[in-house]
């Protein structure tokens, strides 16, 4: 089935959560704590520290029930991500920052990438390192051919530390038992998108943001992020649309993402005090 046949959808999260809103406060304020979490907001999915169990794994179906993506050319990707502010102006050149009110610092990595929440040619910063003590963040600017430029205090950025990683199609079959007593034999009952964890995916706790990219493709299996590598400091008006990284990519016919109805699905890792590195 090609994407661009498929109808809207529902997606339900496997597991059950009771006595919640999926996703929405309870509560009139929008503060949220160092960890990215906001009081009165139930999470879509909830996973101990350093566990990669249970995988987190999501059901899709539309109106004539369970979405058909056995197609073998379609491909699953999946990212996370935390968001957070520059606590002061950033400079062209700098290599280091601190965050606003330190929200996100807990939750980054070494090898994670940034990325400035600008809709046009937006910089990458690969983090390299930490400065604990004064809770600084050093990285390497101009990332997978970016440019670097200079940014406003309060400034959005995503610290990825999921990015287009390998997810799964799940399709289940039964035999179908039919009102005039025959049987359909291997009917699919049930399509999931999963996603099994990776050690370094859990590593840190707090909330983070989760998206399922489903591709299909044509000669080519292979996709990439796409970036432009020129950022003028005035806009040429001879760049075309690609310059600005909107293409699909190669071998990509058409993208779909999930959840389409939010920005994304609200993942929780709640701390734990042990790790296998003390056992």
């Amino acid at each position: 089935m090609k994407l661009e046949c498929l109808s809207e959808l529902s997606i339900y999260n496997c597991m059950t959560v009771t006595n919640a809103s999926v996703g929405v406060s309870s509560s009139s304020s929008n503060c949220v704590n160092s960890l990215n979490c906001q009081d009165g907001v139930c999470a879509d999915f909830l996973i101990k520290r350093h566990d990669t169990r249970p995988e987190f794994k999501v059901k899709v179906e539309d109106c004539d029930g369970p979405l058909d993506l056995t197609d073998e050319n379609l491909v699953l990707e999946a990212s996370m991500w935390a968001t957070a502010r520059f606590k002061s102006a950033v400079a062209a050149d700098d290599t280091y920052f601190r965050l606003a009110d330190d929200i996100g610092f807990e939750q980054i990595m070494v090898n994670d990438i940034i990325v400035v929440d600008q809709v046009r040619l937006p910089e990458q910063m690969l983090v390299i390192g930490f400065d604990e003590t004064n809770k600084l963040v050093r990285v390497q600017r101009a990332y997978h051919g970016t440019t670097a430029s200079a940014y406003k205090k309060g400034t959005y950025i995503r610290i990825f530390r999921v990015l287009n990683a390998a997810a799964e199609i799940e399709s289940v079959y039964e035999d179908i038992l039919n009102v005039d007593g025959t049987t359909s034999e291997n009917q699919l009952t049930e399509t999931y998108l999963v996603y099994n964890w990776e050690a370094n995916d859990t590593c840190l706790p707090g909330c983070y943001n989760f998206e399922f990219k489903l591709l299909q493709m044509g000669l080519l299996t292979t996709s990439s992020l796409a970036t432009a590598t020129i950022t003028p400091s005035w806009t040429p008006s001879n760049l075309t649309p690609e310059d600005f990284g909107c293409l699909l990519g190669s071998g990509v016919e058409c993208v779909r993402r999930f959840p389409p109805d939010k920005a994304a699905f609200l993942i929780q890792i709640v701390d734990s005090p042990t790790d296998e590195l003390l056992i």
